[in-house]
């Protein structure tokens, strides 16, 4: 159950922070606050289902990435569908959700301190 709700969350996160129904032009010119704010959102998410699910935080951290990456692909499908010379760098996309997916696994890590 836990883990459905970490990843769930992770999709959450990407659709209502990045994704917000705009077109891959727009999703292109957000400004870079959008970004710092869903690293916050991620951590936070992190941080509060460690505490509650007690799963481990590498686990909670990567739950939340998968997510993020299957929204993501999602994502994806559909655009190439409507172009398909978007995402053209599409190896890239992921490297970078993953560094902003990242303080996922330092809010599991400070919550397993929290919990002590």
């Amino acid at each position: 159950m836990w883990t459905v709700a970490a990843i769930c969350s992770g999709a959450i996160a990407y659709f209502a922070i990045l994704y917000r129904f705009q077109t891959y032009s727009q999703r292109n010119n957000l400004p870079g606050s959008t970004y710092v704010i869903f690293a916050a959102v991620v951590f936070l998410l992190g941080f509060g289902l460690a505490l509650l699910a007690r799963l481990s935080g590498t686990r909670i951290g990567s739950l939340l990435l998968a997510g993020v990456f299957a929204a993501h692909a999602v994502i994806i499908g559909i655009d190439v569908q409507q172009d398909p010379t978007n995402h053209n760098l599409l190896p890239f996309e992921f490297i970078i959700f993953f560094v902003l997916g990242s303080p996922a696994y330092a809010g599991a890590w400070l919550a397993r301190f929290a919990r002590r």
